[in-house]
């Protein structure tokens, strides 16, 4: 099975729905008022992002459906705020799921960027863990990705899928994706090591 690296860095509805199976992409049936970018909101609306758990650690966003993503101040988050600054946020970010057991992509509501947020971090700084995907799009293409190459990573030739998806992801320009350099390192520490 060939990694489709380019059709998950921009996604199409069939592509995502080919991978996840049907049902299994949330579409808010309100989005927060405060996520003001516009793409960000056209491919939540239209085409969803994947509401699934994708072998425990790569990634979990199946609450969405239940709880929806959650709002917070990116400035606090990422440390960008003095802890007694009480001004209103001037901008809000989205949590769309966690991996790595705490660490969680969270959508800028202006940029449409997605970020990683590491809970530990926020008091001193450091809970700016980078930018993940560019956009939603890739986030939920990069998400099913992992989803449809979950099976292989867990049966007989593990190490070849793994080592296809390293060297798949070492090609593009993803291989500058924080998301992708945690997966990278875990993929070779598990697989290959």
């Amino acid at each position: 099975m060939a990694i489709e690296i380019d059709k998950a860095a921009d996604p199409t509805l069939e592509w995502l729905t080919a991978q996840l199976g049907v049902g299994a992409l949330w579409r808010p049936a309100e989005l927060p008022e405060r996520l003001e970018h516009a793409e960000s909101r056209a491919f939540l609306s239209e085409v969803g992002f994947p509401a699934v758990t994708v072998g425990g650690e790569w990634f979990d966003s199946a609450d969405l459906p239940a709880k929806g993503m959650w709002e917070a101040d990116p400035d606090e988050l990422f440390g960008r705020r003095r802890p007694d600054d009480d001004s209103p946020p001037a901008k809000y970010a989205y949590g769309l799921g966690e991996f790595n057991g705490d660490m969680t992509l969270m959508l800028d509501g202006q940029t449409g960027v997605v970020q990683i947020y590491a809970p530990g971090g926020w008091d001193h700084g450091e809970g700016d863990q980078g930018v993940a995907f560019a956009s939603v799009r890739e986030a939920a293409g990069a998400m099913a990705l992992m989803a449809g190459l979950a099976a292989r990573l867990e049966g007989p030739g593990s190490g070849d899928a793994a080592r296809q998806l390293i060297a798949a992801i070492g090609a593009h320009e993803w291989a500058a994706s924080s998301y992708w350099a945690w997966a990278l390192e875990r993929l070779r520490e598990d697989y290959l090591d």
